[in-house]
This record gives structure tokens, C-alpha cells and sequence, in this order.
């Protein structure tokens, strides 16, 4: 009788905290949440907390040809603006005015957040260029074996800059890579460096030095989109894309152009995916009060995509569409615990955003 009440009030509590939640088109329209003390606790922290966001990964996280390919400037313009990164408009930590990106998001509920990429530049091997890429240190073209080189970076900004408290602010870090490791799974030159093994143990091997190096942070692991998905879209939707037709519509992607290649890709995708979710799982059993690390899987159906989610410069890259697409996925994502998660993510241009209250948390559980 009484374990039949309980379940009765925690159902109706549900009722009220769902009746009660917020989804919006615009972050702007989310209501500012209430002053408190900043948390202690990585397990008691709102996204009002980061004081600090940072970034790790490749071309994606760089903004690589969000704009797509304009087909009706000059030539040589074209050309030029076909190898710019639109960091500032990067979904996980662009913060160029007006983006949608789960930066700007933290901005809303917390002004004083640093860290967030703005503006462009041509796309480089290193991150050279601090005004610009201020705390995003992806690199178009890295593998897992180059996190280590960008985490350098990251650290060495961070404690460097005046407007972070190192030791005391809470931090994000967005960590997500694994699209060139797939391709190079075919690249006799390092294809024995993306193995889904080698993988894991890059990626687990820069979580650990973020937690031994980093006070008072969450790295929050996204899993990589699996290519070969996208290359069979992209296959039949080749009038979309720019770069087909001067015959490179594999993107450079040495695995995309048999059939063995692409299920070679699919088969490194879920390895990948696993020793993501095998690190996530080793810090759920060795929790702290200082670090975390949450994990956001990526189970796109590319094949109900619309193309719209692609650059039309190579039918590969996100669009400003798919990326702020991806940036409103991944942050609704963080409110919510690991099984409730969604199995299937279908690309929208109409999705909302989620307003999280005073009572939310980032779910690292």
C-alpha cells in the first residue's frame, strides 16, 4: 500500500516536472534560472556553472565548410571560401552572435562563460590563431592520435588566460573525432593507427590526462557519425554537391569508393562508438566530486536525412543547418539520464530547444 502511494506521487511529480518543462525555437525565449551558489559537485552542476568551455576534435568542430560552395561567385572566390573553417559557427562551441550552438546556449544562462571560437580562417594544422579559436582546438584533418597535440593547446590557453580562474571555474570540454580515423581505415600509410583499439586508447588516454590535469571539469564524449551511412545518401544525391561534380565526391575519403570500404567504415563506427561508451562507463565506476565525463551517442538515420544537413561543398560536412541542428540534439541530450536517451535522431530544422529550470542538472548518469 504505501510502496503503491509512493509510485503514485513520484508518477504525478513526473506529470508536473514534464507539464512544467520548456521547449523553445529560440534559446533567447528560455527563462533565466535562479542565483545560487555555485556548485561544489560535477554531481550537482547547471549549465549555469561553466565559467569554461573547450573543444577537441577535427573538421567538424572546426567548422569546415559550414557555408557551403557559392556556385555563383567568381571562381577564384569560390575556391577561397571552400577552404575556410567557420569556427564561430561550430555547434559545440561557436560563439559568433546569433549562432545556434551549444556555447551560446551556456552563454544565455551564464553571460561570463569563455572559451567559445568566433569568426573564420583558413583551415590549418594547428591552432594558430588564439583570437580565433580561443578555447577550440580541433583541427581539420586530426585523428584520435592527434587529441594528445590538441589538448597542449587547450591546457596551456587556459592557464594562460586572464579571464579563466584555472583552478576554481567550472569547465565543459566537447570532445568529439572519429570521422578521418574512419576513412584512414583504408589508408595503408596509418590505417593501423584508427583501429577501433587504437582509437579507444587515444581518446581514453587524453580523458585521463584531462582528469589529471584539469581541475574541476566535464568532458562531454560524442560519438562520431558513421560515413558510410552518409556516403550512401550522398551517392544518390550527387546534383547537391558541389565538389562531384569535379570528381571528388568521396571527400577525400579513401574508404568511400567500394562497398567493401564502406563496411569496413561501418564496422570501425560501432568499435569506435563502444570504446566511447567503455571510457564513459570507467569514470560512472570511479566518480568524484571534481570531474565526469557524460557521453551523447550519435544514432543518425542518414537515410531519412534530408540533404539539407550537408554542406553543399562536399555532401560530408555538416551545414549551418545540420550543425545548428546538432547543436540543439546534443544539448537537449544533456538533461537527460543515459537510458532515457533517444535510440534514433532524425535530422529536423524544426527542432526545439529544451529551457532546462532551477532543478535541472547536466546528467553524467
Amino acid at each position: 500500500m504505501v510502496k503503491s502511494i509512493v509510485l503514485n506521487v513520484l508518477s504525478l511529480f513526473t506529470l508536473v516536472f514534464i507539464s512544467l518543462a520548456k521547449n523553445v525555437t529560440d534559446i533567447k525565449d528560455c527563462p533565466a534560472l535562479s542565483r545560487r551558489t555555485p556548485s561544489i559537485s560535477v554531481n550537482d552542476l547547471r549549465v549555469d556553472d561553466i565559467k569554461v568551455i573547450g573543444a577537441l576534435g577535427d573538421s567538424v568542430t572546426a567548422g569546415f565548410g559550414i557555408m557551403g560552395f557559392d556556385k555563383n561567385a567568381p571562381v577564384f572566390i569560390a575556391s577561397q571560401k571552400s577552404k575556410l573553417e567557420y569556427r564561430g559557427l561550430s555547434y559545440s562551441i561557436g560563439g559568433d552572435r546569433g549562432a545556434g550552438t551549444m556555447s551560446n546556449f551556456i552563454n544565455h544562462f551564464q553571460p561570463e562563460v569563455f572559451g567559445a571560437s568566433i569568426g573564420t580562417r583558413l583551415a590549418g594544422i594547428c591552432t594558430d590563431k588564439p583570437r580565433i579559436d580561443v578555447l577550440n582546438g580541433a583541427l581539420s584533418g586530426a585523428i584520435a592520435m592527434n587529441l594528445d597535440g590538441e589538448l597542449d593547446y587547450l591546457i596551456s590557453t587556459m592557464k594562460s588566460t586572464k579571464h579563466i580562474n584555472f583552478e576554481n571555474d567550472w569547465k565543459m570540454i566537447n570532445i568529439q573525432i572519429g570521422s578521418n580515423d574512419m576513412c584512414g581505415a583504408c589508408n595503408t600509410s596509418y590505417m593501423n593507427q584508427v583501429t577501433p583499439e587504437k582509437y579507444g586508447k587515444y581518446v581514453d588516454s587524453v580523458v585521463d590526462r584531462i582528469h589529471s590535469s584539469i581541475p574541476k571539469v566535464i568532458v562531454n564524449l560524442i560519438s562520431s557519425f558513421d560515413l558510410s551511412q552518409v556516403f550512401e545518401l550522398s551517392a544518390a544525391n550527387s546534383q547537391y554537391c558541389a565538389a562531384r561534380k569535379d570528381g571528388t565526391g568521396d571527400a577525400g575519403c579513401s574508404c568511400a569508393v567500394n562497398s567493401e570500404g564502406l563496411n569496413k567504415m561501418k564496422e570501425f563506427s560501432k568499435g569506435y562508438d563502444q570504446k566511447l561508451l567503455e571510457i564513459y562507463k570507467k569514470y560512472q565506476s570511479n566518480k568524484s566530486n571534481s570531474f565526469a565525463v557524460a557521453y551523447q551517442h550519435c544514432n543518425f538515420e542518414f537515410s531519412k536525412f534530408s540533404m539539407e544537413f550537408f554542406s553543399t561543398l562536399d555532401c560530408f560536412h555538416p551545414s549551418l543547418k545540420g550543425h545548428t541542428w546538432l547543436s540543439k540534439a546534443f544539448w537537449n541530450q544533456l538533461f537527460l539520464p543515459q537510458s532515457q536517451k533517444p535510440n534514433h535522431l532524425l535530422f529536423n530544422t524544426e527542432e526545439t530547444i529544451y529551457c532546462p529550470n532551477d532543478s535541472d542538472r547536466i546528467n553524467i548518469n
